[in-house]
């Protein structure tokens, strides 16, 4: 049975007041069922509950969805924006309206900002730095960014501070989110395939990674390691000894937005194939790579280089998984679908065992085939991976949340390289990559998949596998052989269960009065008004008022 952590964290005062705003929000964009589906309308006053008024009538469910977000503010923005990143976890149509996000985030005061930094690195402000721009350079969701001169070696720095107070606003938001996903999953037959609880720890881990600045601190310092004989690609120098989980000072370096590069056809195009070569680079040679490479965090530096910010978000791939991105590009080159459905059940989580695996290469091969002969528009390897997530979607099979973070970045690097020059092909870009890896490939020495490489691995298998099937005949003959059996739609019945409960309760204490008071009329006992018993008056006025209260409570409800 999974533990729904959500169920229990809802208790505190802030996530409870949360819960309310959230279905408050829902209702106005008319999705009031829902409270009554879950069984919250207790969060909800009945007048909002009945006069629900949704914003617009002509909006799609998507876009809806992208309002309420909006709607909930920047801690839900955030949320919305990891989520456009993973159409593993929502449907794709939904990862494509939440990259329409407007984050509209006013500024912290200054003296809540210093307040911050001064608690957080241990010294008062003016022992670090010589001077610090009260006004942002930068604002989000989590964080804004100052900049800064420090005083002990005069050097001009950009200071990321965690907004004050977001871990908690935060926490409040997850706790929400994990108390509706766990009520959707127990009580909504047709989402349980969507196993929302899983959805939101998978958010919850990305969410708290991020918030933990040391995480990114690292990642820059690993990634300048990785470059450091390359001067065309950097990221901003940390300096450690001013880093907290909190606060993240690093090197301030101005670069221009790509959209903003005014250069000739052959230089843009040359950057564009420079950055598709340094993404190929980052996930195929280091195995380390930016996950969220879009313009914003993109830029060109003032000696031509090419600078990556804001590392919160990265993936990070084993030898394994490498070397089945080398088979994806020859796949892709070489139009190969029956390559690509292996490399993608390789990849996999989880697969169903009996995978209809021809019809499944029948439409790879059709998106292939998209690639192979785009019409009006460059060809697009990115898009076809998160294609490829969404098909395998349909047939049951998940991939790895890293695989998908990788053809998310290789989609905005596409995007980038679209936006300095329009002719920039990305495939035809690759097919020299391609070349390489597949002389590498076949390569006995430098092969990335050596013949022999698994076969220590594998003859260890082999070896355990006689004591394996003895301990499961033990454990059938001891009879502590375990099946696991889940009870579908099982919280919903609950509460039915309690509804007719309360009614027979009801029933039970209507007649109860009623017998009661009858008594009373007959013996005459206690005070008298006009000559009938007060006693037995109420008696019946309250069985007559808890009647028509179930009557109307059996009428008009479906429970």
């Amino acid at each position: 049975m999974q533990n729904h952590t959500g169920l229990l964290r809802l208790s505190t005062l802030k996530a409870a007041n949360r819960l309310r705003v959230v279905i408050t929000v829902f209702i106005k964009y008319g999705f009031g069922e829902i409270s009554e589906l879950l069984g919250l309308s207790r969060f909800t006053r009945w007048r909002c509950r009945r006069n629900a008024c949704p914003i617009s009538h002509e909006m799609t469910l998507w876009e809806k969805i992208r309002h309420i977000i909006e709607e909930l503010g920047p801690t839900m923005i955030k949320i919305g924006q990891i989520l456009s990143m993973r159409p593993d976890l929502v449907p794709p149509e939904l990862t494509n309206e939440l990259q329409n996000l407007q984050e509209t985030v006013p500024p912290v005061a200054f003296e809540a900002i210093k307040t911050r930094v001064e608690r957080s690195l241990g010294k008062p402000l003016e022992k670090v730095f010589s001077s610090f721009e009260q006004k942002p350079i930068a604002s989000a969701s989590l964080s804004q960014v100052h900049r800064a001169v420090l005083r002990e070696t005069g050097e001009t720095v950009a200071v990321k501070i965690k907004r004050p107070g977001v871990e908690k606003t935060v926490e409040a938001d997850l706790d929400v989110m994990a108390y509706l996903a766990s009520l959707a999953h127990e009580r909504v037959y047709s989402l349980k395939p969507a196993n929302l609880p899983d959805v939101v720890d998978e958010i919850r881990k990305s969410l708290m990674r991020e918030l933990d600045f040391l995480n990114e601190a690292r990642n820059m310092t690993y990634f300048n390691h990785c470059f450091e004989n390359d001067s065309t690609v950097r990221a901003p120098k940390v300096h450690g000894k001013y880093c907290t989980s909190d606060v993240l000072v690093m090197e301030y370096v101005p670069a221009t937005r790509l959209d903003k590069i005014t250069a000739d056809k052959d230089r843009r195009l040359a950057i564009a194939n420079r950055g598709l070569d340094c993404a190929i680079k980052q996930m195929l040679d280091f195995g380390f790579f930016h996950a969220d490479p879009h313009l914003g965090n993109l830029k060109l530096g003032e000696n031509d280089e090419l600078v990556f910010y804001d590392f919160g978000m990265v993936g990070r791939f084993t030898p394994e998984m490498q070397s089945a991105i080398v088979d994806y590009i020859i796949a892709v080159v070489k139009s190969d679908a029956r390559r690509a459905a292996r490399v993608a059940l390789d990849m996999a989580v989880k697969a169903p065992p009996l995978i209809d695996f021809v019809r499944f290469q029948s439409d790879i091969m059709f998106l292939l085939e998209r690639i192979r002969t785009p019409i009006n528009d460059n060809p697009n390897f990115g898009m076809f991976l998160l294609e490829l997530t969404s098909l395998c979607r349909q047939y049951g099979v998940s991939l790895r949340s890293d695989y998908i973070l990788m053809a998310r970045a290789l989609l905005a690097t596409e995007a980038a390289g679209h936006t300095i020059c329009p002719e920039f092909d990305a495939v035809a870009a690759l097919k020299p990559v391609a070349l390489r890896f597949m002389v590498k490939r076949y390569s006995v020495l430098f092969s990335d998949r050596p013949p022999l490489g698994d076969l220590d691995s594998n003859l260890r298998l082999i070896s355990k596998m006689p004591e394996r099937i003895d301990k499961l005949f033990r454990i059938m003959e001891h009879g502590q052989l375990k099946v696991e059996m889940e009870q579908h739609d099982f919280g919903r019945m609950v509460d039915r269960m309690g509804s007719i409960a309360d009614r027979i309760a009801t029933g039970l204490i209507v007649a109860s009065l009623i017998v009661g008071s009858s008594l009373l009329f007959i013996s005459g006992l206690g005070p008298k008004w006009h000559g009938i018993p007060i006693l037995g008056l109420v008696g019946f006025t309250l069985s007559g008022v808890f009647g028509a209260w179930l009557l109307l409570r059996m009428v008009f409800t479906r429970k």
